[in-house]
């Protein structure tokens, strides 16, 4: 049986008026999307409007077995879970303001609903933090990073290409310019077009299509964030002090890798762990320090797409010991992918 949804006018027989959202049952033929108006019924025990016994449209539908309310959805928030059938559930934010400040999460974090597996993690929902070209492209709700990382077999990191000098996509060095750049999906498309045939050159980008987690056909697909896109993973999943100081760095006329490093008071990879606690280990890889070659290790690079210059790839450190840093790396040296999707 096919469905279409209709966007009509509710009149109740006591002649109140109210807009929703309707499901047309159809018997056969395409669904069809028409406005108009149908008289309902109000149910007197439940106070919602049912279908009467007869209808009036001002566009003839024909075919037509019922006409009822659709289930209201409720629009995706930060720490969201994101399923692998492009559907969402509540990941326990009560409220949040811009830049990730001020975050409120509930006592008891959700658990993620049962039989539906978890691809990734709401992180943001701002559609002044999303690249236009996604919003037209109808990607309008926000984005989610995945809940695992593109990776080879031997190792959790990988390289972001091997093949220099590397001049494919603009460079960013100042932090304002970290800030405003939340265009991941075009600079990525512009990298695999490059590189058709020749993905073994760009590994990270590699692991990303070829041996990764499926991404719902709803979606844009998987893609590696840009700085700005980075820079609002970490601000909104890791809140409190993290966002406060990378909210006064949004504006920073000078170079990212330089300025902007801090330490905060509490476990930077262990806060952006627990949005994803209650998902089975088997389906997620945690973010963990990794050993600079000497000493205990504390923190750990997370890559962008975009560079920050023909040699190194721009990167944001975080660490146990409450690091949240802008930098900068080889593009043949080892970090975390990290990558995300619109939808």
């Amino acid at each position: 049986m096919k469905k279409a949804i209709l966007l009509i006018s509710a009149i109740a027989l006591m002649s109140t008026q109210a807009m929703a959202q309707f499901v047309i049952e159809r018997t056969g033929g395409e669904p069809q999307q028409v406005e108009g108006s149908v008289t309902f019924s109000r149910d007197a025990a439940s106070g919602d409007f049912a279908v009467g016994d007869t209808y009036q449209a001002e566009n003839s539908i024909s075919g037509i077995s019922a006409i009822y309310r659709a289930p209201r959805v409720v629009p995706p928030k930060v720490g969201d879970y994101y399923y692998s059938d492009g559907t969402w559930s509540d990941g326990g934010l009560v409220s949040i303001d811009a830049d990730g400040l001020n975050p409120v999460w509930a006592e008891e974090k959700p658990a993620p609903v049962e039989g539906k597996t978890v691809i990734g993690i709401v992180f943001q929902t701002d559609p002044s933090r999303m690249a236009q070209t996604d919003i037209d492209a109808g990607y309008t709700h926000g984005y989610v990073m995945a809940v695992k990382f593109a990776h080879g077999p031997d190792k959790m990191s990988s390289f972001y290409t091997t093949d220099y000098p590397f001049s494919l996509l603009d460079a960013a060095k100042l932090a304002e310019t970290w800030y405003a750049n939340v265009n991941g999906r075009a600079e990525t498309q512009t990298v695999l077009d490059e590189y058709a045939g020749n993905l073994e050159l760009v590994p990270a980008f590699d692991w990303m299509v070829n041996d990764f987690l499926p991404a719902p056909a709803t979606s844009s697909g998987w893609f590696m964030p840009s700085t700005g896109q980075l820079w609002d993973m970490m601000a909104n999943l890791c809140g409190g002090e993290v966002a406060e100081y990378m909210k006064e760095w949004q504006t920073y006329g000078y170079d990212a890798t330089w300025y902007c490093s801090e330490n905060v008071s509490y476990d930077v990879i262990d806060c952006i762990n627990s949005t994803m606690q209650l998902i089975p280990d088997s389906d997620k890889e945690l973010f963990a320090p990794v050993s600079p070659g000497y000493g205990t290790p504390t923190y750990m690079g997370v890559m962008a797409s975009t560079p920050y210059d023909s040699e190194s790839v721009n990167i944001i450190n975080i660490g146990t010991d409450g690091l949240i840093e802008c930098m900068c790396n080889w593009f043949d040296g080892d970090d975390y992918c990290r990558p995300i999707l619109a939808f």
